[in-house]
């Protein structure tokens, strides 16, 4: 279902020209007050309106054809800008180094200092997205921290594109970062913690053998502890578990069969299950305490958490997500789904303007549209 990949192979792009793969880079921030963001660039991103249903019905459409740049900034107590964007695909590129990219007037960029102790990667992001009804969203991401050392023993040897497996690689964790987003209602700011991963896979998401997973990031003093849980789709197989320990200078522990234990299950209103906490085991055998503090995005087939964790007397914060693949793109809720995708180049769901950018104002703004949703 799963494969663990080293830092030190570098994303394939030739995944970008399998039909019905997709390829995604993830950031996301949080402070000591509870505050967070989360950055995404992707090519094939499963959750984009018609791109899973073309590959179940076997005209899957290229990563190449399908990029979007996604920025959310949450508070304590939920969701304070959201705009997940299609861009041109001729208005994107990816650089032959592996190490830079465009999409639309968004650039991302990779540079490793090396050190004694290691490498450090410094992301750096000009944002620049247009909003639905008008101006734009413009800023600037950092962070920065010692790329992630493997111990000696670790067998992670997948491929990026190998076939059959999502590949999953964190790469920053237990760092600093920076989001400053300048909107027409004002500037949001996030500074803390920060985690840096990617993904991929040559197969659509939904044909990875994946039932269901719950990850969630925690961020300790001195290091992240980061928990997949992973159900298969074929009846009685177990599920798989892993914990990756990620410290300040970028060392890695991984053990898996960690005895993570969901508490408080309950059904949302799409009747998607999920737990309000649980608890899991550090590589040393220490129990770990998740409590679920707010909901941040629920919807039929995805949620995304914000954690709070304790271990051993010390506390955390944190993101957490919950998904169900074969949930998404179903022909009911695709409508739906549109409602929350701004494409660039049209068309777009008339209810775009309540869904997307800063949430306040969003019914004047929905009210008030000009006669069509602006690019």
């Amino acid at each position: 279902m799963i494969e663990l990949c080293s830092t030190e192979l570098a994303p394939d792009p030739g995944v970008l020209e399998s039909p019905g793969g997709f390829t995604w880079f993830y950031v996301d921030l949080v402070d000591e007050r509870g505050c967070g963001a989360t950055v995404i660039w992707s090519w094939g991103l499963p959750f984009l309106p018609g791109y899973a249903h073309a590959a179940r019905i076997g005209r899957p459409e290229r990563p190449i054809d399908r990029p979007s740049v996604n920025v959310a900034v949450y508070g304590p107590d939920g969701e304070r800008f959201y705009l997940l964007t299609e861009i041109p695909p001729d208005a994107c590129s990816w650089a032959a180094d592996d190490r830079s990219w465009r999409l639309g007037d968004c650039t991302f960029t990779w540079t490793d200092a090396p050190g004694a102790g290691g490498a450090t990667r410094t992301l750096e992001a000009d944002l620049d997205l247009a909003l639905p009804t008008g101006g734009r969203a413009t800023g600037r991401l950092r962070l920065s921290g010692q790329l992630r050392r493997d111990p000696q023993d670790f067998s992670g040897g997948a491929v990026p594109g190998s076939a059959g497996s999502h590949v999953w690689s964190p790469m920053v964790a237990a760092s600093r970062g920076e989001l400053e987003l300048n909107t027409p209602d004002g500037a949001l700011r996030v500074n803390g913690r920060a985690y840096h991963d990617r993904n991929s896979a040559t197969l659509p998401l939904d044909q990875l053998g994946i039932r269901s997973w719950w990850w969630g990031r925690l961020a300790f003093p001195g290091r992240d502890l980061i928990v997949y849980r992973l159900v298969p789709s074929a009846p009685g197989n177990p599920p798989r578990e892993l914990v990756v320990e990620v410290t300040e200078d970028g060392s890695c522990r991984v053990c898996e069969d960690s005895g993570l234990i969901f508490e408080r299950p309950r059904h949302n209103v799409w009747g998607l299950r999920w737990p309000r906490g649980a608890s899991f085991q550090d590589p040393d055998g220490r129990d770990v305490h998740i409590q679920v503090r707010t909901l941040l995005d629920n919807g039929p087939f995805y949620q995304r958490y914000l954690l709070q964790g304790r271990c051993d007397g010390a506390e955390s914060y944190g993101i957490g997500e919950n998904l169900v693949p074969h949930r998404v793109d179903g022909d009911l809720l695709r409508p739906l789904v549109r409602m929350r995708v701004h494409r660039a180049n049209g068309p777009n769901s008339m209810w775009l303007p309540l869904f997307s950018g800063p949430s306040q104002g969003r019914w004047g703004r929905l009210i008030g549209r000009p006669g069509k949703i602006r690019v």
